[in-house]
């Protein structure tokens, strides 16, 4: 939707909470994405790959092309390729959005992406797909004074229906809190008390939301300063989805290198927003065979993910 911060702040608490059951179990109905090899190739790009990954942005690879697995993250959010096409990138989390906006009388409180959780059924084909989905509002949660939190979910199929990943995602809305529906748990990881397993130092490019909205996520948040700083922030800020998808990459190459058809399990907690042209810290411990969890630090000391998750098989 266009970003309108003309629109006079209006207190929450003020105004009658929306009927949030009346968005609970719908969605947008039955929608697909066409992709190719490139798609595959600008999402690696778009999550961080360099020059170096060659199994990820390489057509002709010798030892073949593969595709991260959090490709399927780029169906949720998509203003380009999901049909029926809409101008700006529409989940099932606009619709508890609108409902929200509209009981404000069109005031836009602040709106995060809090996390993703992924079962993976399936390899990606690298070179070409089709994607058919189905998604809903699974719950709005009450989240207290911090507002609510919208979880959907997404059930994507290949072209002859087969299952090839189911997203549910958590997004935070700041307003409508104590409103008596069920409470929102986080799921917070238990990290060992011990030095990770494996840690490494990467960069989030000054130009990297720039490249992953090309993916198909187009919100202006991530391209115009002055959207972003109507938020109340610094100027643009960085896709949740692309941070989830930087982080398990960082993940899969430490602990499967080259080997993301082996990943079942992704699930990431988005815990602080993030800036173009920042260096950040990756820290992952390994429980058990198949089994890790890792964390994002930005310079400052704060985790920028957290709670994460990565199963292999």
């Amino acid at each position: 939707m266009a970003e309108n911060f003309d629109v006079p702040f209006v207190d929450w608490h003020t105004v009658p909470t929306p009927d949030f059951d009346s968005v609970v179990g719908k969605g947008c109905g039955a929608r697909y994405m066409d992709y190719t090899w490139r798609d595959i190739i600008l999402y690696a790009l778009g999550v961080g790959c360099s020059k170096d990954d060659l199994t990820y942005i390489w057509e002709g690879n010798p030892d073949g092309l593969k595709a991260l697995p959090t490709f399927v993250l780029v169906t949720y959010l998509n203003a380009i390729q999901l049909q029926p096409q809409r101008k700006v990138p529409y989940a099932p989390n606009e619709l508890t959005g609108d409902l929200v906006i509209k009981a404000l009388g069109g005031y836009i409180p602040n709106r995060l992406h809090m996390g993703v959780d992924i079962e993976f059924y399936k390899p990606i084909d690298p070179f070409c797909g089709r994607f058919l989905t189905e998604d809903c509002v699974e719950e709005v949660f009450d989240w207290g004074e911090k507002g609510i939190v919208n979880q959907c979910k997404m059930d994507m199929y290949d072209i002859a229906g087969n299952p090839v990943a189911t997203v549910r995602s958590q997004h935070m809305i700041k307003a409508f809190g104590n409103n008596g529906r069920p409470k929102y748990v986080s799921n917070k990881m238990a990290y060992p008390d011990r030095e990770p397993d494996f840690e490494c130092e990467d960069y989030i490019a000054d130009n990297l939301a720039a490249i992953y909205r090309l993916t198909g996520d187009t919100y202006a948040t991530h391209i115009d300063p002055k959207v972003g700083q109507g938020y109340g922030y610094q100027g643009v800020f960085m896709p949740g989805l692309c941070t989830v998808g930087f982080g398990a990459r960082l993940a899969i190459q430490a602990f499967i290198p080259n080997q993301p058809e082996r990943v079942t399990h992704i699930a990431t907690q988005l815990r602080a927003v993030t800036f173009p042209g920042t260096k950040v810290f990756f820290k992952a411990w390994k429980l058990e065979e198949g089994k890790v969890i890792y964390r994002i630090y930005n310079e400052s000391g704060k985790a920028i993910i957290d709670n994460c998750l990565l199963e292999y098989k």
